[in-house]
């Protein structure tokens, strides 16, 4: 059973609180606030123990929802509960983010009575809590630069954004909002890599989903036609053949899995709002393209004390495909005050981010099969020379739209079970994003 559910700002900041059980003898949110301030931006582990105290959190946008508990628990429950309580507040509020949590604290409020009693889960579905909220959201405006929000943008690239898109306002709303007949089918990928200076792979992986926001008027039933030559297996044998090999898909309670096995096909019914159909994971060279290769040199300048670092990044992915925000991070050496740079093209940036301590090299757009160079000289105010693993690893940020390195795709959408004279939108997107892809320099 949950002890206490509360959400906090990136800057520590207690935004809202709930306290079912009170069974601390001190406030555990002090605990946590304190691992946000030391974090210093980086990640905070999904669940840890202190004092004898089981925290759980997830982060979403520019917050973290955090659940804690004085009996152990199993955290993939209680991961997969604050997921849900994320996306009901999304379908009430529109965005879930600092701002919105402020203006929205009685609605949040609200739910969090509905949603947990005593300490147990009671009603953890939109629909099932739309009849019990009395307060009407405060739509705010999300912002669309942000890789975290990339799974609400059209087509990923924001000039082909629909401002006031349907992503970004609540599911609920007045009837005539109700009625916008608008259905948003979103494959996401995640990618993770480790990648040596030779350019062999040592660790690649996605992790994927479908994802489904249903704004359709009525409760059709919807059937999405998979690659037919998907194939789920964990088996040594993965990784030969042209086929898409996933290790393991996990379905929501909605889809019927025997269409899935049968005809590679997801059927379902779906709740009103959002929701993940499926979720899937794929690791392995074999099976996975790989959308960007990186070659680092690092020498001496001019026999100067300091450093020319050169870096060369190719885009794999075909050529009608374009990746944007792309960014490439390495550590700036503690001696090193500035940077001049050179660059292949225009619209490229270089950086010192003095607070990250990083050098930040940023590339608004980058089709594919392209390859990009920056020639980055470090002014050296040290009084010795700078070795190469003072800048290892190299971290590449992007997000590719209308590309899966896992190659699943979407071969059909059908829905069923409404009036054919009734105007109904559908948008299939597919993004894939990085989550942890790193090049090692030696």
């Amino acid at each position: 059973m949950i002890s206490k559910l509360f959400i906090v700002s990136k800057a520590g900041e207690i935004l809202i609180e709930k306290d079912y059980r009170n069974d601390f003898s001190a406030p555990p949110e002090v605990c946590f606030q304190e691992k946000v301030k030391s974090s210093r931006g980086f990640s905070i582990q999904p669940h840890f123990n202190d004092n004898g105290i089981s925290f759980f959190n997830i982060q979403r946008n520019d917050i973290y929802l955090v659940a804690c508990s004085a009996s152990p628990l199993l955290p993939v429950m209680v991961i997969e509960l604050l997921t849900r309580f994320y996306h009901i507040c999304k379908d009430f509020c529109g965005v879930v983010s600092e701002l919105s949590v402020k203006e929205n604290i009685l609605l949040l409020y609200e739910l969090l009575d509905e949603f947990m009693n005593e300490g147990y889960v009671q009603l953890a579905s939109t629909e099932k809590l739309r009849p019990y909220i009395q307060s009407t959201p405060v739509v705010v405006q999300k912002e669309r630069s942000p890789a975290t929000e990339i799974s609400s943008r059209v087509f990923g690239i924001e000039t082909k954004t629909v401002s006031g898109s349907a992503s970004s306002k609540p599911v609920v709303q007045s009837p005539s909002e109700q009625n916008r007949n608008e259905l948003y089918v979103d494959v996401i990928e995640r990618m993770s890599a480790v990648i040596a200076a030779d350019g062999t792979v040592s660790q690649m992986e996605v992790n994927g989903s479908v994802n489904i926001k249903n704004f359709l008027v009525g409760s059709p039933q919807i059937k999405i036609v998979l690659n037919e030559d998907l194939v789920v297996s964990e088996s040594k044998e993965k990784g030969y053949g042209s086929n898409v090999q996933l290790d393991r898909c996990t379905f929501h309670s909605c889809v019927k899995q025997e269409d899935f096995t049968t005809a590679k096909t997801l059927t379902f019914v779906p709740p009103v709002g959002e929701i993940s159909v499926l979720s899937y994971s794929v690791s392995g060279e074999m099976c996975l393209n790989q959308p960007f290769t990186l070659r680092s040199f690092v020498g001496d300048a001019d026999g100067s004390r300091d450093v020319r670092v050169t870096l060369r990044l190719k885009s794999n992915f075909p050529s009608n495909i374009v990746a944007v925000n792309v960014k490439v991070r390495f550590s700036l050496p503690k001696s090193v005050s500035s940077i001049s740079s050179k660059f292949s093209s225009d619209e490229q940036t270089a950086v010192v981010n003095k607070a990250d301590k990083q050098v930040v090299w940023s590339l608004k757009r980058l089709p594919g099969k392209t390859e990009c160079i920056a020639e980055l000289r470090l002014i050296n105010q040290g009084s010795g020379k700078l070795s190469q693993q003072e800048i290892d690893p190299v971290v590449l940020e992007f997000e590719i739209s209308g590309y899966t390195s896992s190659g699943l795709r979407i071969h059909g959408l059908k829905v069923q079970g409404t009036d054919k004279g009734q105007q109904r939108k559908q948008f299939v997107r597919l993004i894939t994003a990085s989550d942890s892809y790193v090049f090692r320099t030696f």
